[in-house]
C-alpha cells in the first residue's frame, strides 16, 4: 500500500524527510529554506498512513500536538451535550488540524480520516519553544492559518443562516474547488470524499435534500457528479448560484426546498 498522492510506500515512511517532502512548500514548514529544513525533522514526527474512520484524534482529548496533513482528507465534528453530531469542517493536505485544542487544551473536537491519509506530527510545546527562538515567520505562519480558520468559520455561519438550500450546495462545492486551486489542482474537477449525508449534516440540510441539489445543478448544466466526483461546468453559473443571482434570474421560481432545523 502506498501514501496517496505521495508515491511513497509505507516500507519507506521512516525515510521521509521535510526537506524531501513534496508538500512542504505549501505547509507551515514552507518558512523554512532547504538548508533550515535539515534541522526541522526534529520537530517533526512523519506518521504512517491512517485508514478511512480512523481518528486522528477525539473530542476531551488532551491536546499535545499540531498535525500537517500531508495526503488524504478528513472531517472534524463536534458533538454536544445532548448527543448531536454536528459536522464542522473538511480537510486536506497542507491544513493544520488540532489548532482547537491551544486555548483550552483539551480537543474541543474529533477529526477522522476520510479515506487513507497521512500527517505529519508536531509537538506544540517544542513547536513554540523553536519558532519563538530560532524562526519568528514560523509562529507567524499559525496565527495566520488561525486567522483563516475563523474565516471559514465566519462564513459556514452565513451559509447556514443566510442562504437558501440551493446556495448552500454551491457554495460547498465552489469551496472545494478554491481548495484545490489552493494546492495546484484542478479547480473544475475533484474528488468529494465525504458521503452525502456528511455534506447535509455540515450544511445543516437532509440528505434528501442534497441529492436532489446535486441533480438539481445538474439538470442546470453547472455541474456533473458522478459518485464521489465532480465536474464543475459552468463556473460563473456557480458562482452565480452561490449568490443568488442565477435564482432570481429565473422568472417564476419560488420553490423552497426543505431543510432541517440547524437548532
Amino acid at each position: 500500500m502506498k501514501l496517496i498522492n505521495s508515491g511513497i510506500s509505507v516500507s519507506n515512511i521512516d525515510k521521509i524527510s521535510c526537506r524531501h517532502c513534496q508538500t512542504r512548500k505549501s505547509c507551515l514548514m514552507r518558512v523554512f529554506s532547504d538548508s533550515e529544513a535539515n534541522n526541522v525533522d526534529c520537530l517533526v514526527t512523519h506518521e504512517k498512513p491512517m485508514r478511512k474512520g480512523q481518528n486522528l484524534f477525539l473530542q476531551g482529548d488532551k491536546f499535545q500536538s499540531l498535525y500537517l496533513v500531508r495526503s488524504g482528507s478528513f472531517k472534524s465534528c463536534f458533538t454536544d451535550e445532548t448527543g448531536e453530531r454536528q459536522v464542522t469542517g473538511f480537510h486536506f493536505s497542507h491544513d493544520i488540524l488540532g489548532i482547537d485544542g491551544i486555548e483550552p487544551g483539551r480537543h474541543i473536537r474529533e477529526v477522522e480520516a476520510l479515506e487513507t491519509s497521512s500527517v505529519c506530527t508536531l509537538p506544540f510545546q517544542l513547536f513554540k519553544e523553536v519558532s519563538l527562538r530560532d524562526n519568528r515567520g514560523l509562529y507567524d505562519e499559525l496565527i495566520c492559518n488561525v486567522s483563516g480558520m475563523m474565516s471559514k468559520a465566519n462564513h459556514l455561519l452565513m451559509t447556514l443562516t443566510k442562504m437558501r438550500a440551493e446556495q448552500r450546495l454551491a457554495s460547498f462545492i465552489l469551496d472545494i474547488s478554491q481548495s484545490m486551486y489552493e494546492r495546484r489542482q484542478s479547480p473544475y474537477e475533484f474528488k468529494l470524499p465525504m458521503a452525502r449525508y456528511d455534506i447535509a449534516n455540515y450544511l445543516g440540510l437532509a440528505v434528501e435534500t442534497v441529492s436532489r441539489l446535486f441533480k438539481r445543478l445538474e439538470e442546470q448544466g453547472l455541474i456533473v457528479a458522478q459518485r464521489h466526483r465532480v465536474h464543475i461546468v459552468d463556473m460563473d453559473g456557480l458562482h452565480s448560484m452561490a449568490t443568488g443571482a442565477y435564482l432570481s434570474s429565473k422568472v417564476g421560481y419560488g420553490e423552497q426546498l426543505s431543510c432541517r432545523s440547524i437548532g
